[in-house]
């Protein structure tokens, strides 16, 4: 399955790219000797008109020969107006630029496409920092399903509407219990003066301190917790929320070790001990399962999954230009940014694993 992805991959991409270089070429006026994907021996080819068309052994590649590509066609049988260089600049410069352009569209296009069909999270309020706006106003579950009266399909969209604010107040439709509500939330400007925050965090699941189940290896297992427990305080200090918990830890074991958590079980509390022992916080809570408060989903309309997909299009194009900038400045190794064919294999397989959406994403990525 990994080798089949690959190849049509490969094929779809280096398709998309010579189809551009081939449509200009021929919309120009320039001779098309022949259109090929794929390097080596031949597999299948046939000539229709003009230009051999072929399908080669190795798919890594692929190309349109062109009537003088090389500066070297002689003979009469291609007409001198249709030879490559006998053509002015500005044309050789489309034809060059239609391959690039074309991938470029495929991975609007793909992106777009991925926009319409995906459910997005409907994203919530995981928790708020005390004494920051967003504290007095939010709740730990809160469902964010618009803002400044534009509908919400991605975290990213609330940090853009945050920054947009310029310090005004933010409106946000909520769901709270069931019922929706307008609140309203004033951000401030950060202390770097690099924008404005409201001090909240917002995830697609929020995790809640109820334990659901356990592994054997559990550290907690072993503390003498028990699936059902409920973690409703850490040392002294109360959690509400499954992050408190885990922000209380680790808070507390900077202090101390063993630390003392609370736990509530049919209706009645215990105390248990939990030894750190040079385990992290992570460490500690591996082999539990907590209990969220459930995933809401929905999907963007036509116009919304217009402005998702371009919203994809520009984030994944800046990834690049970063990327290829931290190459060139050389705060990223080369070895670590970049991927052959085999790293491209492995990561379209991984994300066929996840669904034809995420292999769609990447598709444009890749095309990108």
């Amino acid at each position: 399955m990994t080798v089949l992805l690959f190849v049509v991959t490969i094929i779809i991409l280096v398709g998309v790219h010579e189809c551009g270089h081939f449509l200009a070429a021929r919309a120009l006026g320039v001779y098309v000797h022949e259109f090929a994907i794929g390097m080596g021996p031949v597999l299948v080819s046939r000539k229709r008109g003009e230009t051999t068309y072929a399908l080669r052994l190795i798919p890594i590649g692929g190309y349109v020969r062109m009537a003088g590509e090389d500066r070297l066609e002689t003979g009469e049988a291609v007409p001198a107006d249709r030879v490559l260089y006998n053509k002015p600049a500005y044309v050789r410069v489309l034809i060059s630029l239609a391959g690039p352009v074309m991938n470029a569209v495929l991975a609007l296009v793909a992106l777009l496409a991925v926009s319409w069909a995906m459910s997005f999270p409907v994203p919530q309020v995981a928790d708020t920092i005390a004494g920051e706006p967003a504290a007095a106003v939010f709740q730990s579950g809160d469902r964010i399903l618009a803002i400044d009266g534009r509908p919400v399909y991605a975290q990213s969209e609330i940090t853009r509407g945050i920054a947009a604010s310029a310090g005004r107040p933010v409106e946000f439709l909520i769901r709270r219990g069931g019922a929706e509500q307008i609140v309203s939330v004033t951000p401030r400007a950060k202390d770097d003066g690099s924008g404005y925050l409201i001090g909240a965090y917002f995830a697609s699941s929020i995790p809640t301190p109820e334990i659901v189940r356990f592994e054997a290896s559990s550290p907690l297992f072993f503390a003498g917790a028990a699936a059902g427990d409920r973690i409703v305080a850490v040392g002294d200090a109360p959690v509400t929320t499954g992050l408190e918990a885990a922000a209380q830890l680790t808070a507390a074991f900077a202090a101390t070790d063993p630390v003392a958590i609370t736990l509530e079980r049919a209706e009645r509390k215990l105390t248990i001990l939990v030894r750190a022992n040079g385990r992290t916080v992570d460490e500690i809570l591996e082999g539990a399962t907590f209990g969220d408060l459930g995933v809401e989903t929905r999907r963007a309309g036509f116009a919304a999954g217009l402005g998702l997909g371009w919203q994809s299009f520009v984030s994944y194009a800046g990834l690049l230009v970063v990327t290829l900038r931290d190459l060139v400045s050389g705060s990223a190794e080369a070895r670590e940014a970049i991927s052959g064919p085999l790293g491209i294999a492995d990561v379209l397989s991984k994300s066929f694993a996840y669904g034809f959406l995420f292999l769609l994403e990447i598709l444009g990525f890749l095309s990108l």
